[in-house]
């Protein structure tokens, strides 16, 4: 692994698609005891010059007791100063650092549409993206298989 430093900056962020449904058209309370499903995806690709980045977010939110669904993604572009050829620590930046700066947007794009549609808005917790990456299996983990 290199010892460089890898300095990137952030281009661009779009909401790439968003699917809003309402459930019911009578006039949600929300109560106490609502449980929320939100499945959270994260995938990166790098394009043609090796330097940029495009981050990929999806959320998918349900619930029983929820008045609506959302589906939503955004995509990131971010450019890096050099061209990093590790793959996994790129894949480690992606997940952590620009996951991270990309997040807030379609955390906010969440509270905007829930809000515009006269429902309180729906602010998804903060996530610990270093947590989550720990907890993934690495590629070296998934092509080891015990006993052989």
């Amino acid at each position: 692994m290199e010892n460089d430093i890898y300095k990137f900056s952030f281009k661009d962020c779009r909401l790439l698609s968003l699917h809003f449904e309402l459930k019911t058209d009578k006039e949600y309370r929300p109560a106490k005891d609502v449980e929320i499903s939100a499945n959270l995806s994260l995938r990166h690709d790098c394009l043609k010059d090796k330097k940029h980045l495009r981050l990929y977010m999806k959320v998918d939110i349900c619930g029983e007791k929820l008045p609506f669904s959302i589906d939503a993604e955004v995509g990131g572009v971010f450019l890096f100063s050099k061209e990093i050829k590790d793959a996994s620590l790129l894949d480690k930046i992606a997940r952590i650092n620009c996951a991270a700066i990309v997040f807030p947007y379609l955390r906010e794009t969440l509270a905007d549409i829930t809000r515009r549609a006269n429902l309180p808005p729906l602010n998804l917790p903060p996530v610990n993206f270093i947590e989550i990456y720990d907890a993934q299996p690495k590629p070296e983990e998934k092509q080891m298989k015990p006993g052989k």
